[in-house]
């Protein structure tokens, strides 16, 4: 009956750290959750940006394959499927830029308040 009583009171410890472990995610990634536009100036193209609650991205309603590498409230880094970088930074709880290793360049992120419809090009 002892051993019994020791292996609940361990899985519920275990999962108590669990739970704990993984709040910090989840509150994190509000912070990127949304709809953001931002503009190549080299092309003149406006594009978007969409980030899940779930941490998928896409860009122009086309999602990236890849992974999340690490998760702050200020910043967000993603590893796509060719091996580059896209680091989402954020200030104040917002996300303000998006760096594209690919392209080296920074792009400032402007919030897009029309869900429905974004306003970035089709290609």
């Amino acid at each position: 009956m002892k051993r019994k009583g020791l292996i609940d009171l361990g899985q519920i410890l275990f999962s108590n750290v669990i739970k704990k472990k993984a709040s910090p995610k989840a509150e994190q990634s509000t912070v990127y959750t949304g709809n953001w536009q931002f503009t190549d100036e080299l092309s003149h193209r406006k594009h978007c940006l969409k980030i899940t609650a779930d941490l998928r991205i896409l860009i122009d309603r086309r999602e990236l394959a890849g992974q999340v590498e690490s998760l702050t409230n200020k910043e967000l880094v993603f590893l796509d499927g060719y091996g580059y970088h896209l680091r989402i930074d954020a200030v104040d709880g917002k996300p303000i830029s998006v760096y594209d290793e690919a392209d080296n360049r920074v792009y400032e992120l402007v919030e897009d308040a029309t869900t429905d419809t974004p306003k970035c090009e089709d290609r």
